[in-house]
Parts: C-alpha cells; structure tokens; sequence
C-alpha cells in the first residue's frame, strides 16, 4: 500500500497578531478558529490553515536563507485574481503581475513584508509547465 500526504498548513511567524489576522481574514477570507494571547489559527476557504505567531517588531525577518520562502494562493477565476490585485493594491502594497507558461500571477506583500503570490488558474484547472523564475527572487 503507498500512502501519501498533502500540505494543510503554514506558519508565519509576524510582529503583530491583530494586524496579521484582520489582513488574511480581509483579503482571503480566512475565519479565525482559535485564537491566543500571541497566536492564531486561521481557516482559508478551502481548509488550508495558517498559523499566526506574534515574535514581536523587533524580531528578525529573514529574507533569505533555507525554509519557506512565501505564500502563494489560486484565485477561482481571471476577475478574482483582479480583485486580489486590487485588493493589495488598496492595503498600499506594491503589486506586480505578470504571466508564465498561461499562469497569471499577481505578487505583493502582508504588513509584515512577507511575500505573497496568487495565481490563476489554479494547478488543477492548468497544470505548471514551466517554473517562473520570479519564485526564485
């Protein structure tokens, strides 16, 4: 028998927990399920769970390195990946789009400088023929 496993959840360490829920529940639609004095578990539609872990405005923020490098995410549909353009847009994020191999990817950042990537279609709707070297910078 093979048995497999798939990713359900990531964690982010940021430096305010208040500021980080209100931006993932906003812009993604993400429920709070349980909540700490210095972490939270957030629910993405879909079930995807994101860990929030407060560190404080002075913990350090590596930007390279070995370990999770951003977040990235699929919009259902060419009007929702505009939306979420807009969307970061409107939280005074820098925002670039571009497209590779007939993906659409819209990249910003959360409060806390953490990268953000979203894309459309969805890997199920196209599966990625080529790696986008912007993943890489």
């Amino acid at each position: 028998m093979k048995y497999f496993a798939k990713v359900a959840s990531s964690v982010l360490f940021v430096s305010e927990l208040d500021r980080s829920v209100n931006f993932y529940r906003d812009l993604f639609g993400c429920e709070q399920a349980i909540r700490g004095e210095h972490a939270a578990l957030l629910l993405a539609p879909g079930g995807f769970q994101v860990y929030l872990i407060a560190r404080g405005r002075r913990a350090e923020h590596p930007t390279g390195g070995i370990g999770p490098h951003l977040l990235m995410w699929a919009a259902d549909s060419m009007e929702g990946l505009e939306y979420f353009e807009q969307a970061l847009k409107d939280t005074d994020s820098h925002t670039y789009t571009h497209s590779a191999g007939g993906v659409t990817f819209v990249e910003g950042r959360d409060p806390d400088g953490i990268r953000i990537i979203i894309a459309h279609p969805d890997p199920e709707q196209r599966p990625r023929s080529v790696l986008d070297l912007r993943l890489y910078s």
